[in-house]
């Protein structure tokens, strides 16, 4: 609608509904100084008015996330299951349950300090086992007994 086309009665028109928005807009800023004042008087509004907001709040515990280490450990244990040929970091993904960019992520910041971990194509990866520290396939034969307990 442009204002060249407007006709006198549209204006009219117009002019009463924004009149009436502002008698709408005053008596809604009443009310409202009405419950500011009676909740300053201090009269108690039934429960039913008011909603309680509960925040769920996340329990850390024995999950894959929380033991120091377990991502690393399943990560060589995986490949060093899966031999010569290695692994795609999205099989690893599907296999350990794990999302594909938290590997990619440990690939790139964590994978390139470990021994014997061999990139040997596009996002593929193996392990040499001549490499590989005895320690870290200890501690995963250790949280498999662990997991394997709970």
């Amino acid at each position: 609608m442009k204002l060249k086309q407007l006709t006198s009665a549209e204006v009219k028109e117009l002019a009463k509904l924004v009149q009436e928005k502002e008698e709408l807009q005053e008596k809604v800023s009443e009310i409202e100084r009405k419950i500011q004042t009676l909740w300053k008087v201090g009269i108690k509004v039934p429960k039913k008015r008011i909603e309680k907001i509960r925040v769920s709040v996340k329990k850390r515990g024995p999950e894959k996330g929380s033991i120091p280490g377990h991502l690393k450990n399943s990560i060589l244990e995986a490949l060093r299951k899966a031999g010569n040929e290695g692994l795609t970091v999205k099989e690893l993904s599907e296999k350990l349950g794990v999302k594909i960019n938290n590997l990619y992520s440990w690939f790139y910041t964590t994978g390139k300090k470990t021994p014997g971990l061999i990139k040997i194509g596009k996002s593929k990866y193996r392990i040499e086992e001549s490499t590989v520290e005895p320690e870290a396939l200890q501690k995963s034969e250790k949280d498999e007994k662990i997991k394997n307990q709970k």
